[in-house]
């Protein structure tokens, strides 16, 4: 079951809905948070992403599993901070 982690009240904007929905399809993550932290830009995202599918992985594996998802998105943007991990 995907739990989904928002800090928010409000709903998330439509770049990161685009970017959740990327790496749900892909990934079927346990847990995942998506923001923007450009300050609604949509420049800048910090992901925090849990999946079954980085078992077995390097954290740099992890990364590049995620950066080949989010490609075309990557790079249009300025930065990006990722936290990967399996369980």
């Amino acid at each position: 079951m995907l739990r989904l982690v928002t800090r928010r009240l409000y709903s998330l904007t439509p770049e990161e809905r685009i970017v959740m929905d990327k790496l749900t399809d892909k990934l079927s993550p346990k847990q995942l948070q998506v923001k923007d932290i450009s300050g609604g830009c949509g420049s800048m995202f910090a992901i925090d992403v849990t999946s079954d599918k980085f078992k077995g992985l390097t954290v740099i594996k992890q990364h590049k599993m995620v950066n080949q998802i989010l490609s075309d998105d990557i790079k249009r943007w300025h930065g990006l901070q990722l936290k990967t991990r399996s369980e």
